[in-house]
């Protein structure tokens, strides 16, 4: 019974969560649509340098090491009836980083041209000029994301997905309206309504925190244990969490190598790749985390394993499939998404949907380190995944400097994103085997029948929707027409149905655990619709 109520809540939270991830990454795809379709490949490229440094504080902060250290702590003194304890501890530690994040602010206006310098190195003179002042006026959004960051902190702790979830779309309609609004008057314009745009996401999250902050106290209490718990954690946590979005800016520094265009391709590629990454993994990631730190800090560990191996299970299941529909049909998935004017030409297409195609591996890699990076802090781990990630970043760029370097004209711009898949891979094997050995409860060898049958049902889908892609006569690579636009959303709607619908079958056909239980469901919930639809006697 207890096992059945944890499904229901952790069912219930995923839904929510995935659901704003949903929003969220509709709302930020359209973002990233307009700029290459309203701006000069110069102010692109630009605007995607200066939203680099920005994404990876919103990242940072927002998603990684504010969640991984504030979540497990507060929750562990909420399921110990110690609250306000624990509020003594977080009081203290929002109090020191919001000091420490407004100097690092100042810091990064001041030394913008250094980091543009060190994150896009061979941007042409004007762009990185443009780069420069775009970045300056963005800047002091990162403290504005970071209160954002622990408001959500605070939420989630609470269980309260949903008032935690929304948030960031909020945050990418204001940089959309910035776009559509500014455009005209110049970039610099456009960052100026981004600031602002950080600024009230901060303000709507904390409207809903506003409760969950009556213990909060404008102290910092350097003695107090759960203070400096948190501050062990932290730091190593910080540094755990930026290994993904570091080598993120190590793989775009290498890609500011090839010519003008080629850091649009790779910003709006890794936004692709990372759509299933951040509507499933990421939403399962927060959702999880509560309940795994709960289960370890009460020593269930039959409990701990069985959430992790569940949320590993649901990854798979979920983005397995999503791999085999990017690699079947790349271009048509780049132009449906991003081709809305004709400055969107066959060779950005052609670009972009190569680089997608190399970035699939990174995908599944990154999702199941999403779920395996929480699992490591819930237990107050944060360690074992800085190593692991400082060692996958080295191999990202060796192997950047090797493609890049000796190779560069037989790889191309795709060596930059198979350099990146690669060291997601490697660390992803790693933390698997190391977690494996942590706890003998963990068998992630249950995980490869299940992870064989879902790839295989995938490529089934994978290999019908490559053929019928080829029977359609549509052309993906034609200048950008409404009629066109039309044609393309039409097939991929087709393409998306049958996808679906063969994936499913396949999966219900090799015995695929949660594509039986999804038809199940469905069966209960008809056969509810046609009692309830019957006349009374």
């Amino acid at each position: 019974m207890k096992a059945t109520k944890q499904n229901y809540r952790l069912a219930g939270a995923a839904i929510t969560v995935m659901t704003s991830m949903v929003l969220s990454r509709a709302t930020g795809f359209l973002r990233s649509t307009l700029i290459p379709n309203m701006l000069s490949k110069n102010d692109s490229d630009a605007l995607f340098a200066a939203f680099s440094i920005t994404n990876f504080m919103y990242f940072l902060l927002v998603g990684g090491s504010i969640a991984a250290a504030l979540i497990p702590v507060l929750s562990g003194y909420i399921a110990r009836r110690q609250e306000q304890e624990g509020w003594k501890a977080v009081s203290s530690f929002i109090n020191c980083v919001v000091i420490l994040m407004v100097l690092f602010s100042i810091a990064g206006i001041i030394f913008s041209r250094q980091l543009v310098d060190l994150t896009a190195t061979k941007l042409n003179a004007e762009a990185k000029r443009t780069a420069v002042q775009v970045t300056r006026i963005m800047f002091p959004s990162v403290c504005f994301i970071m209160l954002a960051g622990f408001t959500n902190g605070v939420l989630n702790s609470y269980k309260r997905f949903a008032a935690a979830a929304f948030g960031p779309s909020v945050y990418n309609i204001g940089t959309v309206l910035s776009i559509l609004l500014f455009n005209k008057y110049g970039v610099d314009k456009i960052a100026l309504g981004i600031m602002g745009s950080s600024l009230f996401y901060f303000l709507f999250q904390f409207q809903f925190a506003f409760k969950n902050f009556r213990h909060y106290r404008p102290v910092i209490l350097f003695r107090n244990a759960g203070f400096r718990r948190l501050v062990r954690l932290a730091v190593p946590s910080l540094a755990a969490s930026s290994i993904m979005p570091l080598n993120v800016l190590i793989s775009q520094r290498f890609a500011s190598y090839f010519p003008g265009g080629s850091l649009t391709a790779y910003s709006n590629s890794t936004d692709i790749w990372q759509l299933p990454y951040g509507i499933f993994a990421m939403g399962l990631g927060t959702a999880i985390l509560p309940s795994l730190s709960e289960n370890y800090a009460l020593e269930d560990n039959d409990e701990y394993c069985r959430v992790l191996e569940k949320a590993l299970r649901s990854v798979l299941f979920l983005v397995v499939p999503s791999m085999a529909a990017f690699l079947a049909i790349p271009q048509h998935v780049v132009s449906v998404i991003y081709k809305w004017s004709p400055l969107f030409d066959s060779t950005r297409l052609a670009v972009t949907a190569n680089l997608l195609a190399w970035f699939t591996p990174a995908m599944l890699a990154q999702s199941l380190l999403a779920i395996l990076n929480r699992a490591f802090y819930a237990r107050n781990d944060v360690f074992t995944p800085v190593i692991t990630g400082v060692a996958s970043m080295l191999v990202n760029i060796a192997s950047c400097l090797l493609l890049v370097g000796k190779f560069r004209n037989v790889f191309g711009l795709g060596s930059v994103a198979f350099s990146y898949s690669l060291q997601s891979v490697v660390c992803a094997a790693v933390l698997i085997v190391i977690l494996s050995k942590k706890d003998r409860l963990f068998r992630p060898n249950r995980l490869v029948p299940y992870l064989a049958r879902v790839s295989l049902a995938s490529a089934i889908m994978g290999v019908l929707i490559f053929i019928l892609s080829r029977m359609i006569p549509v052309d993906f690579a034609e200048i950008f027409s409404l009629a066109g636009k039309i044609r393309e959303a039409a097939v991929m709607a087709i393409f998306v149905a049958v996808g679906v619908a063969l994936y499913f079958t396949a999966a219900i056909v090799l015995g695929v655990e949660e594509a039986v239980n999804l038809l199940g469901i469905l069966r209960k919930k008809l056969l509810r619709l046609r009692n309830d639809s019957l006349p009374e006697n």
